[in-house]
């Protein structure tokens, strides 16, 4: 998926990943930047975000850098960071930017009910709608792209890990900020759906943002 991006931001974007000691762009970081151990020890003490207070190098090894944009020493940095160690392994996504300092990314999804015609969870009664929106902060196995900066959310239900929901959302460089762009629902899970059923109806998904005009 591509994003136009201003002729103004053309000239300083070099969006790169940091993974320990290795860039696959040769800016620097402004002297002043935060390290990854910075930006963790933010993070826990950010209640609002309720990750978990850890230093386990085997859980956070995929914490990582990226700049978003740069211009001398004024840059725009997300970090990518561990939030919760579960089945969903939920991430958080930090801003910094030079001369502002954090900003914890806050990103919005649709509410919906998912209305049963039986006990079982084999039929639905109605197609799932978004009845509105609410602000989260962490992202089940959530993922950024490193060129694009658009960041992936993908959540499994049930012991299978069959059913869930997805969510994307793009960057918006003028405001520093994530707005929604896609967000579907897989109800359906193998279990509940028999050997008859789960031929028809799994993998079946329900778009809920952008609604249908």
């Amino acid at each position: 998926m591509m994003y136009k991006i201003s002729a103004r931001f053309a000239t300083s974007l070099c969006a790169f990943a940091l993974f320990v000691k290795t860039s696959a762009c040769s800016a620097e970081l402004p002297p002043d930047a935060p390290t990854l151990r910075d930006a963790r020890k933010f993070l826990i003490s950010h209640t609002d975000a309720g990750c978990d207070d850890t230093d386990n190098a085997r859980i956070i090894k995929d914490d990582r850098i990226i700049v978003a944009s740069q211009s001398g020493k004024v840059a725009t940095i997300i970090y990518d960071l561990h939030c919760e160690y579960s089945a969903a392994r939920t991430r958080v996504f930090l801003l910094w930017r030079t001369l502002h300092g954090y900003r914890l990314m806050h990103f919005a999804k649709p509410v919906y009910e998912l209305r049963w015609a039986d006990d079982i969870g084999s039929k639905l009664a109605e197609k799932p709608r978004a009845t509105g929106y609410e602000v989260v902060t962490r992202l089940p196995n959530g993922k950024i792209d490193p060129n694009s900066l658009e960041i992936t959310s993908d959540e499994r239900w049930g012991a299978s890990h069959d059913s869930g929901e997805q969510g994307s959302w793009r960057f918006l460089y003028n405001a520093d900020r994530y707005a929604l762009s896609s967000f579907a629902v897989d109800p359906y899970g193998e279990r509940s759906l028999g050997p008859t059923g789960a031929d028809r109806l799994k993998g079946a998904r329900f778009v809920l943002f952008p609604p249908k005009k």
